[in-house]
């Protein structure tokens, strides 16, 4: 049992002792009484693990353990931080890139800091954990947009609903942002909808109650380091297609026009951007890595040209890259094997030096 558990019984039976009524109390007293002990004890835990830095832990902490740790071997490098989801975890090689990078003149560390269908808010929850446990603020920060995430505003719900990480991510300003997209409609039909409203309802009481909280929280400090770069060699089994079949994706037209993603989507990054800025980050940059859907590639292309041409943008849409992954180069239809994660991070050097992002 952590050690905080025993803390949290302690406070309860000082408060079932502070708060019992002197005579016998009728049904409304004794129910506010319980309601305000829970809410007392529920806070006070809270507050407790928040001070002893105890969190739920899940791969994002492993990998900010590890970013850290990184960080601090290369101390002097201003650090370039990755932060995305899956398509990134795949991609972005942080060795390499920080060497190829160095190659052209910077001194940056670049770190990756994306886990698998991780949602905008919990790439930024952890983003504020990493810069509060490393105490680092990085020089630039490269945000990965994707549509998936944009158009769904409760996507742990897809990947990992009722487990610790889904539980962990639903803080107040993650369901607050939750609320904001599901309000606007930002879920798919009736009954999807109404899925996503009762699972945000529980999982946001599971948090705000630290369920499980104490039972399996842990320190950061106590947390394995891992690296998030997970390079896949063999492309997965159920992805099917031919190199043909690659090839005609990625010879598809892309066309699309400068547009904004969802409201509640480009309002979560002007308020991520302010943060970063008040944080002291001196450039933040969007990109994505290459997939095979064009609509995909298209719709980050209209972002860049749009909601976030003021920044730079790196959307995937260079005939030469996509000429260059034709062939066995893909884990599935959305994720690079290694050497097609190399010819990206190639083309990339070469897209971050012409856009001007770390001058």
């Amino acid at each position: 049992m952590h050690w905080i558990a025993f803390l949290a019984a302690c406070l309860a039976l000082v408060l079932a002792r502070l708060l019992r009524a002197p005579n016998r109390s009728s049904l409304v007293t004794g129910a506010a009484g319980f309601v305000l002990a829970f809410l007392v004890t529920t806070i006070g835990v809270r507050f407790i693990a928040n001070e002893a830095g105890i969190t739920r832990p899940n791969d994002y902490n492993a990998f900010i353990v590890h970013a850290s740790n990184t960080a601090e071997t290369d101390a002097e490098a201003p650090i370039i931080l990755f932060l995305g989801a899956s398509f990134s975890r795949n991609a972005i090689d942080g060795e390499a890139l920080t060497e190829d990078l160095r190659q052209l003149g910077y001194p940056h560390r670049v770190i990756n800091l994306s886990l698998e269908g991780a949602s905008l808010q919990e790439r930024d929850a952890h983003l504020r954990e990493f810069l509060d446990y490393s105490g680092l603020v990085p020089d630039v920060v490269f945000i990965e947009a994707a549509q998936e995430f944009d158009a769904d505003p409760t996507y742990v719900f897809r990947v990992a609903k009722f487990s610790d990480r889904a539980i962990g991510q639903f803080a107040p300003r993650a369901v607050f942002w939750s609320l904001k997209g599901l309000s606007q409609g930002q879920c798919d039909g009736l009954v999807n909808c109404g899925k996503s409203w009762g699972f945000l309802a529980a999982h946001a009481g599971m948090n705000f109650t630290n369920l499980g909280l104490l039972a399996t929280g842990e320190a950061l400090s106590g947390v394995e380091a891992i690296p998030a770069y997970d390079p896949q060699d063999t492309r997965r089994d159920e992805f099917i297609l031919t190199a043909d079949e690659i090839a005609a994706h990625l010879d598809e037209t892309v066309t699309f026009e400068p547009s904004s993603g969802p409201s509640w989507a480009r309002l979560f990054r002007t308020e991520q951007r302010a943060f970063l800025e008040e944080t002291g980050v001196r450039r933040i940059a969007y990109y994505y890595p290459p997939v095979l859907p064009a609509s995909d590639r298209a719709y980050v292309a209209g972002l860049c040209a749009g909601e976030l041409a003021d920044y730079p943008c790196i959307a995937p849409v260079d005939p030469g890259l996509l000429h260059a992954l034709k062939g066995e180069f893909w884990f599935d239809e959305k994720h690079l094997l290694t050497p097609g994660a190399d010819i990206y991070r190639g083309w990339l050097v070469q897209q971050i030096e012409s856009w001007g992002a770390l001058k």
